[in-house]
């Protein structure tokens, strides 16, 4: 059976969205630079000026991931995760392959 575009999209978006659910632990541990990631939040709109501002008083890297992926990223909806996902991808090549070889590991055993 062939699967149109949007059917596609719709299975890609879901995929991402469980990787950045399952993730966001290690996401809070790992990623070490978060400005640049907060940037490009803000300059799409996915994050709001008070939520940036907030962020970045934050003094640890780890403070900052939890407070964006607990706060504005939870209720950013799919587009918003998804954005997030592009940018880690963009941000944190290295972080985002590891991540998705474990999770490929963790679902075969």
């Amino acid at each position: 059976e062939q699967k149109t575009r949007g059917e596609y999209n719709f299975i890609l978006d879901h995929r991402r969205l469980l990787f950045v659910a399952c993730m966001k632990t290690e996401f809070i541990v790992r990623v070490s630079n978060v400005e640049p990631i907060l940037d490009e939040l803000l300059h799409q709109n996915v994050i709001q000026q008070e939520s940036y501002d907030e962020i970045k008083t934050l003094s640890t890297a780890e403070e900052k991931m939890r407070e964006l992926i607990s706060g504005p990223l939870k209720s950013s909806g799919v587009q918003g995760k998804d954005i997030f996902y592009e940018i880690l991808i963009e941000n944190q090549p290295l972080l985002i392959q590891d991540l998705k070889r474990m999770d490929a590991e963790v679902s075969k055993s």
